[in-house]
């Protein structure tokens, strides 16, 4: 069967949607890659020095385009539910060709400009979905969006927000190149972290069921809790208002973990900055203005599209790590990287001295 995702029509759509960017010269691209060759170096042992994770072996990485992150993300998507697309490939087969066809169109271009608009935002990502080797001289693959690098910067959005807040460029790259390369630490660093991840997605994926009553009766659960208001934070949203039971235990799980990691990556780009970049203070206050100014508009294709959601694992995570620090000092968090037990509640999360009293 056909992938669940027509990744042509999906990064044609994307790119159509990732704007213009005709107004970057190559100086400014020449003195991006100089800033992060130093930024990437340097982060990597700023990581190393405090965040308690074992280092990993060196990083690929490398700059690219807003329709290269759009198709890089396309992919990873579409390996994700792979799980999905035999179990809906059976239900389907009733369903004449023109329609399958048209759906899968359809859903391909949803992703698509979804993808395209988040590549105006993103600066950088750890791709954990990449295959990670020693960085040879030869490691780049012509087959992939973004080269074989799993550590990547969308050059266009790094230069446009640097100029536009008026950032000093070298402190501005490093202190990006920190919260991704944190990120790497976690997954690479951390030795079952990348299989617990996958082990929560493939579970949760094994759960969805796909028959019509069923959906029917969720959709009737979730018309009930909008109009009696019995919604909590971290449920409003689609994923959550028309899950079962089951369900919202994994996507909890799910939910504490990516706060987990979200956070544990604020916490260090932060404390980082604090302590070695002269212009951090300004940063943080810059993109904290900016997000405080978003329109209506903005928040409302944010929360559609799960933004809302991870930044809102952003600071649930951070003030966790801000607390367990409070209490028990860096070697208290560090206590989270040692067991997949280790790992806090959602319901921990809220309380972090319940965590320290259990694990720390």
């Amino acid at each position: 069967m056909a992938g669940l995702i027509d990744a042509r029509i999906a990064t044609a759509v994307a790119r159509r949607m990732s704007g213009d960017v005709s107004g970057i010269d190559e100086g400014q691209r020449a003195k991006l890659e100089s800033d992060l060759e130093s930024a990437v170096g340097r982060s990597d042992e700023l990581v190393a020095s405090i965040s308690g994770i074992t280092s990993p072996r060196p990083v690929r990485w490398a700059i690219v385009e807003r329709p290269d992150w759009a198709a890089a993300n396309i992919h990873g998507m579409s390996r994700l539910i792979e799980p999905l697309e035999d179990r809906i490939g059976s239900s389907l087969k009733a369903v004449p060709a023109p329609a399958r066809f048209a759906q899968r169109a359809f859903v391909s271009a949803e992703i698509g400009v979804m993808l395209g608009y988040v590549s105006r935002r993103v600066l950088g990502q750890y791709d954990l979905l990449v295959p990670e080797s020693e960085p040879g001289p030869n490691w780049r693959n012509r087959n992939s969006p973004t080269g074989g690098a799993s550590l990547y910067f969308v050059g266009p959005n790094m230069i446009e927000t640097c100029n536009r807040l008026k950032f000093v460029p070298e402190d501005f790259a490093l202190w990006v190149a920190v919260h991704e390369m944190t990120h790497r630490y976690q997954f690479e660093g951390v030795p079952w972290l990348r299989e617990r991840f996958f082990g929560l997605i493939r579970q949760y994926m094994a759960s969805l069921q796909l028959d019509p009553k069923s959906l029917a009766r969720r959709l009737a659960d979730a018309a009930k809790k909008i109009v009696t208001r019995s919604i909590s934070q971290e449920e409003r949203n689609a994923v959550y208002l028309l899950a079962s039971d089951e369900q919202r235990v994994i996507l909890d799980d799910i939910q504490a973990l990516m706060s987990v990691v979200e956070g544990h990556g604020n916490y260090v780009m932060d404390s980082i900055g604090a302590q070695v970049i002269p212009t951090f203070e300004r940063m943080r206050k810059a993109f904290d203005k900016r997000r405080d100014q978003s329109n209506l508009l903005q928040r409302v294709i944010n929360g559609a599209i799960g933004l809302e959601m991870k930044m809102r694992q952003y600071e649930l995570g951070q003030t966790f790590c801000e607390a367990v620090v409070a209490r028990g000092g860096n070697e208290a968090l560090h206590a989270l990287w040692s067991s997949p037990e280790n790992l806090p509640s959602l319901s921990e999360l809220r309380a972090p001295e319940r965590w320290v009293t259990r694990v720390a």
